[in-house]
């Protein structure tokens, strides 16, 4: 009598792979909501055109605001003034929001990827986590 192995491996890495997609995600949307809540401007133009990205196989999430052409398919005005916020200009003092989001929430980031993490461990609490949509967000 032959004894029969069936491998799970490619199984495995893809559910790996969507569950660090997905602790992505989630983190995306923490970072986004801190960072639009600390945008002090009264046209709230900058703060709508604040966006992150989460591309499948990439294994990076990206924080920003939209390009001039993605904010006017969305009917947006272009925020091109990101960098004087979060930088500062020789004759503006630096207003920092998005820097101080993802420092402030080191811990957050943790408990979100050890969230994910740990789903590993069941695959149907870690089906339950995974969306496989492309990410681009910015509600």
């Amino acid at each position: 009598m032959a004894t029969k192995y069936t491998s799970n491996a490619k199984r495995v890495k893809y559910i790996m792979g969507e569950l660090e997609r997905s602790a992505l995600k989630e983190i995306a949307k923490m970072l986004r909501k801190d960072a639009k809540s600390r945008i002090h401007n009264v046209t709230g133009t900058l703060a709508k055109n604040i966006g992150t990205w989460v591309r499948r196989n990439e294994g990076k999430m990206e924080i920003g605001v939209f390009t001039r052409d993605r904010a006017k398919k969305k009917g947006l005005t272009p925020a091109f003034h990101l960098h004087f916020l979060e930088f500062g200009t020789k004759n503006m003092k630096a207003k920092p929001f998005l820097v101080p989001a993802a420092k402030e929430n080191i811990a957050q980031i943790r408990l979100i990827a050890g969230k994910h993490i740990k789903a590993i461990e069941d695959e149907n609490i870690a089906l339950g986590l995974i969306d496989e949509a492309e990410e681009i967000s910015d509600d």
